[in-house]
Order: C-alpha cells, then sequence, then structure tokens
C-alpha cells in the first residue's frame, strides 16, 4: 500500500520544484517574446524609399504580444493599440524590477503604443520600460542610449530639436535616415526623480508629426521646438 502512494507524491514534489524555481515575468505572455535590438526595432519602421510613410495599425510582429485592439483616449482624443515587447540596446537588455518580481532575473519587457488620429494610420510608435523595469539606475539609464545600436543598423542621427522641461527632465529629437529608406524622426525624452532615471523612445513618420507633439507637450508654446 505505501508504494502506490509514492509516485503520485514523488510527481507533486516535483512539480512543486519546478514551480517554486520558474522564472515568471510580467506580463506573462512576454515569457515567449524574443529580444529585439533597437536599430533593427528603429530600421524595420523606416519605410522604404519607394512607400508611403503610412503606419497602419494592422501591422503585426511577431516580436509584439498586444494587451488589446483599439481604444480611443478621450483625454487625447486620439486613438491607441497598446502592446510589450522586449528591447535590446547593443545586446543589453534590462531586468524587470524586483518590485514585480523579487526573484527574477528576466528580461523586461518594455511597453509599446501605436497612436494616431483614426483607426487605419498611426502617427506615432512609443516605447517604455517603466511598468516591468521601473526606474532606472544611472548605469542602467546609459546602457539604454540608442547611438551604437543605430550606427551597427546604418542609421545615421541628427539632433533636430530639443526641448528642456524642469530640472533634469528634456527631450532630444533626431532626424534618421538609411539609404533605401525614408527619414524617420526619433525623440528621446529623460526624466529624473526620487525614485531614479528614466528614458522613454518615440518614433515619428513626418517632421509634421513631430511639431505637433511639442506643441501640445508645451502647452501650445510655439516656441518649444525651433532647431528643425
Amino acid at each position: 500500500m505505501k508504494n502506490s502512494y509514492a509516485l503520485p507524491l514523488l510527481f507533486i514534489l516535483i512539480c512543486y520544484s519546478h514551480n517554486a524555481n520558474a522564472v515568471d515575468v510580467y506580463p506573462k505572455q512576454a515569457n515567449s517574446l524574443n529580444s529585439y535590438e533597437f536599430g533593427q526595432f528603429v530600421k524595420d519602421y523606416m519605410p522604404n524609399a519607394n512607400a508611403s510613410n503610412s503606419w497602419s495599425f494592422s501591422t503585426n510582429d511577431s516580436k509584439i504580444i498586444w494587451d488589446k485592439g483599439i481604444e480611443r483616449n478621450e483625454y487625447t482624443r486620439q486613438f491607441q493599440k497598446n502592446g510589450y515587447i522586449r528591447i535590446n540596446f547593443d545586446n543589453y537588455s534590462l531586468k524587470e524590477s524586483p518590485y514585480n518580481n523579487p526573484n527574477s532575473k528576466a528580461e523586461a519587457a518594455w511597453g509599446i503604443s501605436y497612436y494616431g488620429d483614426n483607426t487605419k494610420n498611426v502617427d506615432m510608435i512609443s516605447i517604455n520600460h517603466s511598468e516591468a523595469a521601473g526606474m532606472l539606475s544611472t548605469d542602467e539609464n546609459e546602457k539604454v542610449k540608442p547611438f551604437n545600436s543605430l550606427i551597427e543598423k546604418n542609421i545615421l542621427y541628427k539632433p533636430v530639436c530639443l526641448y528642456k522641461m524642469t530640472g533634469g527632465n528634456y527631450s532630444i529629437a533626431y532626424e534618421l535616415s538609411s539609404p533605401n529608406k525614408k527619414n524617420i524622426y526619433l525623440l528621446e525624452t529623460n526624466s529624473e526623480g526620487s525614485g531614479g532615471l528614466s528614458t522613454f523612445y518615440d518614433l515619428f513618420n513626418e517632421k509634421e508629426k513631430l511639431h505637433e507633439y511639442f506643441f501640445d507637450v508645451s502647452d501650445k508654446n510655439e516656441n518649444a521646438c525651433l532647431i528643425i
């Protein structure tokens, strides 16, 4: 009789041991995501020289998991679609915040959002690390800078705008160019607080959309960005 319980008990102990040491990630669906080199991520969104400039809400990528469908933001009156993606910078990737997973060393997923004035065309693509990775140390923040990754993918960057906010908060816009690709714009936003630092990125496919963004964030200050 004793032997009849041995195998079920052993199975339970093995399962418990596996679950106790399993690496959980946030969100759970991100566990299957491969890491995306930042420069390649950017280049994949640069339209070919003979193509239209438009991005579409219907764009699908195996490196992205989408949370929901297209939703309308009542505050901005824009349409948006949110998901998650894993991003690395010259092979450096952020780890998950201990706040989410105290024992986890998993690569953090970045939030990714598409924004547009209608449900068809996307004007801006944003990625941020705050949800899974939290605030960053000075060393981490320096390692998620875009330049080496862009250069490796043969993407040239030219600073075209600096917008300073309060304290150590500022945004820098770059015009990006690459052979056989149309130019797009990258906005790097840096902020600091008592909990640490953060760096977020936005892509724009049109100069006018970048101008509109600065016009909005500066509370209708038309002098927010005059370098372009």
